[in-house]
This record gives C-alpha cells, structure tokens and sequence, in this order.
C-alpha cells in the first residue's frame, strides 16, 4: 500500500464539486445535457432538452434513497430469519 501511495504522488489532487441543478452558471445541467443527448443518438433514443434532464436529475437521489431503505430493509428481514432458524 505504502508503494501505491509513493506512485500516486505525481498525479494532481481531484477537487469535489456539488452538483447544483438549478444553477445556471455553472454549466453543469448543460454538460448532463449534452453528454446524455450525445448517448441517445448513439442507442436511437429521442434526445431531452434541459428542462427534462433537470427533472430527471432531480429524481435520482430520492430514488436511491428508497431503494436504500427498501434494500436495507429487506436485508434486516433476512437476518432476522436467519438468527430465528428459519
């Protein structure tokens, strides 16, 4: 590990951005938007203008968050059986 941490040392550090879908400046809804309409031409599927991506975006984290709980959930249930024997 001390080896990979010695060859990673030349490589720059990664700065974290916070994805902000309603702030136009920052481009970042427009890069969603062209790199997601670049991918429907590729598979045939109808591109979306920016408002779609936008309600898209603004989808996805409740999302996974219920598939979380939901997944969570389940794997407390699984537990419980096995611990009861069943």
């Amino acid at each position: 590990l001390n080896g990979a941490k010695t060859g990673a040392s030349f490589l720059p550090r990664l700065n974290l951005a916070d994805f902000e879908k309603d702030d136009e400046s920052n481009g970042h809804v427009a890069f969603i938007t062209a790199a997601s309409n670049l991918r429907a031409m590729s598979y045939g599927i109808p591109p979306a203008d920016a408002m779609e991506t936008r309600r898209i975006a603004g989808r996805i984290v409740p999302a996974m968050i219920t598939t979380t709980g939901l997944v969570s959930a389940l794997s407390c249930l699984e537990i419980v059986k096995m611990l009861m024997g069943l």
